[in-house]
């Protein structure tokens, strides 16, 4: 939509002048604040993928609503409840290993327990998602939440698993504490292998650019954008939504740094790598007029 076009790109430009100050000072900022024992970094580190994916299921359950009505086919019926199934099942099976994973507060309790944990709220963001769009009159709808997968899949897996088997970047937790050098975020440590075994050291150490978390976190920035193409009513809060989202980015990505796993440059571009093709779908969204509601005023915009 044309009103988030400004919010959307003030956003890249803040991940964008974090990754060029990183690109300077990503070691002396770790050096200076970060420690793999913070609480307060590890909690927000926690908790902060299954904030994000609670855009992911919030949408979800919009696929539930859609598909309850009355209007949709057998086939679309069938489609959008299994789409609905997907998208709870990656929010809870990303961000449930995260509470007592490495990430987080490692081994303090089993598991399977933070799956438990993360399985409630995204639930309820899932049954939330029904109810705002159980009444939607946007017939296309389904194609702006396909469109929001999309972003999320692209972003998520294309860029950030990508680039993270591409530059097995070391994380500064196993930098100052080894005999691992640092490197930059456009270096790729085509020696990790060598690392892990002569230093016994886990591949997940080889994996710090970009920020998954940051990306994760940034999944609310996409619910939110596109929410209001499904109820109208969402407009109004938009802006304030979007803002205190992006904050919680910027805090997620504070707390990667203070916890002694990420760099300035590296949850810079895993907030980058969202906010992009964002940007793609909201213009696509613009241009294809079918994609919006005609009796609204987002379509007029």
């Amino acid at each position: 939509m044309k009103n988030m076009r400004i919010p959307l790109y003030v956003s890249l430009g803040v991940m964008i002048l974090g990754i060029i100050l990183g690109s300077f000072f990503d070691y002396q900022l770790s050096s200076a604040i970060a420690s793999s024992t913070n609480g307060f970094a590890l909690t927000i580190s926690a908790i902060a993928p299954t904030i994000g994916f609670a855009g992911l299921t919030f949408l979800a359950g919009g696929f539930v609503g859609l598909a309850l009505q009355k209007e949709s086919k057998t086939w679309m019926k069938i489609l959008f409840f299994i789409l609905a199934a997907a998208g709870l099942f990656a929010g809870v099976y990303y961000s449930g290993p995260e509470y007592f994973g490495v990430n987080g507060f490692y081994e303090a309790a089993p598991k399977f327990v933070g799956y438990l944990i993360a399985l409630l709220p995204l639930s309820g963001a899932c049954v939330g998602g029904y109810f705002v769009f159980r009444k939607c009159e946007n017939k296309t709808f389904w194609i702006i939440l396909v469109i929001a997968y999309a972003v999320m899949i692209l972003a998520l897996l294309g860029s950030v698993v990508v680039l993270k088997d591409i530059m097995h970047r070391p994380r500064f937790r196993t930098v100052s504490t080894t005999d691992v050098p640092f490197h930059n975020w456009w270096e790729p440590t085509k020696d990790y292998k060598e690392y892990m075994n002569s230093l016994g050291i886990a591949k997940e150490e080889f994996k710090s650019y970009p920020s998954g978390h940051t990306c994760e976190a940034s999944v609310l920035l996409v619910a939110v954008t596109l929410a209001p193409l499904g109820n109208e009513k969402l407009k109004k809060y938009q802006l304030p939504a979007y803002i205190a989202s992006f904050l919680f980015v910027i805090l997620t990505g504070f707390a990667r740094i203070l916890a002694a796993a990420h760099y300035l440059s590296d949850v810079s571009t895993g907030g980058a790598a969202m906010i992009i093709f964002l940007i793609v779908a909201n213009e696509i969204i613009i241009k294809v007029k079918a994609l919006q509601p005609a009796n609204e005023e987002i379509a007029k915009e």
